[in-house]
């Protein structure tokens, strides 16, 4: 789902794109029954160490994305220059949505839940109306993403990580990093008073609402994601 707004963004920086463990072309490590945030930051060091990435980075998290970018500023704030939050939360779950989560993934480890069946009840609260009513072709890209993940497991270990993580509020609030909190202005799961409020906790923070856009900005306007982040980080 980066893929957009990376091919806008790689002319002037360096762009890397994982696929974080249990996810498309990474499978779990065999026997993984929770993979936590710590988990998914741990890897992303050490991608960067394998690819030969020492200078500090500006890292750029959506949704799950965010929580592991901020385990990974708790862990190596050092390797950062910056970081970009996108319909995120720095706060662990409300109980009801941890328990949530844990039923979710024994479904898809029982079989009584299938990604295809979580595609065709996630999708129509991710994306604003207009691109629900004219955008088919995004639509299908995010169910074809979610279908081809191929990893049950590694998905369902990732739904127990995000039930277990912590707040991570305070670690936001003595970042000396710039952060720049991105939020679509029709997101149900992390609205634009929500997102606002997470960027006055930041020292260093600025705040673009996008138009157009629910939870997956990068997907339904990467234009004014990729301008939203180079009026933060330059070029």
């Amino acid at each position: 789902m980066w893929n957009r707004v990376s091919g806008l963004l790689a002319e002037d920086f360096r762009v890397i794109v994982p696929d974080l463990r249990g996810f498309r072309k990474s499978p779990p490590p065999e026997g993984t029954l929770t993979t936590s945030m710590e988990t998914f930051a741990d890897d992303l060091r050490g991608l960067l160490r394998e690819i030969g990435v020492n200078e500090k980075v500006i890292l750029a998290g959506l949704s799950m994305g965010g929580y592991i970018t901020m385990q990974f500023a708790a862990k190596y704030a050092d390797s950062l220059a910056g970081m970009v939050l996108c319909g995120t939360k720095t706060t662990a779950d409300m109980p009801q949505m941890a328990e949530n989560r844990r039923k979710q993934a024994a479904g898809l480890r029982d079989g009584s839940l299938t990604l295809a069946g979580i595609a065709e009840t996630m999708i129509p609260k991710l994306f604003a109306e207009t691109t629900q009513t004219q955008h088919p072709e995004i639509i299908q890209e995010l169910r074809n993403i979610i279908i081809d993940s191929e990893h049950t497991n590694g998905v369902a270990a990732a739904a127990l990580g995000m039930a277990e993580r912590t707040d991570t509020t305070d670690v936001l609030r003595q970042l000396q990093i710039p952060v720049h909190v991105i939020c679509g202005a029709e997101d149900r799961f992390s609205p634009p008073d929500e997102m606002r409020q997470l960027a006055r906790y930041a020292r260093n923070s600025t705040f673009t609402e996008i138009a157009g856009a629910g939870h997956l900005p990068p997907m339904e306007q990467p234009e004014q994601f990729a301008a939203a982040f180079r009026r933060c980080f330059g070029a």
